[in-house]
């Protein structure tokens, strides 16, 4: 019955080891980032009539239509980066953010753009705004 009882916490210790958090276990996504970071995202806070074309470092991220946000850690590198953003007509306001997280969920903000057409003219029609932000590494 000894015998049994230690054979019993012995694979009971087994499994137990096997149990690791789930998050360990996670594997990279097709283009090669995961979760647990370190992780880039742009956020668009506002909803448009007039879609915004969002390029990060010359790569074409999004057509923000919608509140919505992108993955864009292949995008970005370490250090200096230059986010455009373009718009073809009219637009009511803009607030876009890019957060940086080394490690997972540790989003700190690198660089947030707000504009308003009621305090900036060049919203009334197309135009561009090109903005520098720096990846900490």
């Amino acid at each position: 019955m000894k015998q049994l009882n230690r054979t019993a916490l012995g694979v009971a210790a087994a499994v137990a080891a096997l149990a690791v958090p789930a998050f360990a276990q996670q594997t990279p996504g097709p283009d090669g980032t995961n979760a647990n970071g370190p992780i880039t995202l742009l956020y668009n806070y506002v909803a448009e009539t007039t879609p915004m074309r969002v390029m990060v470092n010359g790569h074409s991220v999004d057509h923000l239509k919608t509140a919505a946000y992108d993955d864009i850690t292949t995008s970005v590198h370490t250090g200096s980066n230059t986010m455009t953003i373009r718009w073809d007509g009219p637009v009511d306001q803009i607030h876009v953010k890019i957060a940086y997280a080394p490690t997972r969920n540790n989003f700190k903000n690198v660089v947030e753009y707000t504009a308003s057409a009621a305090k900036d003219g060049s919203l009334k029609g197309s135009g561009s705004k090109v903005v520098t932000f720096t990846i900490p590494g």
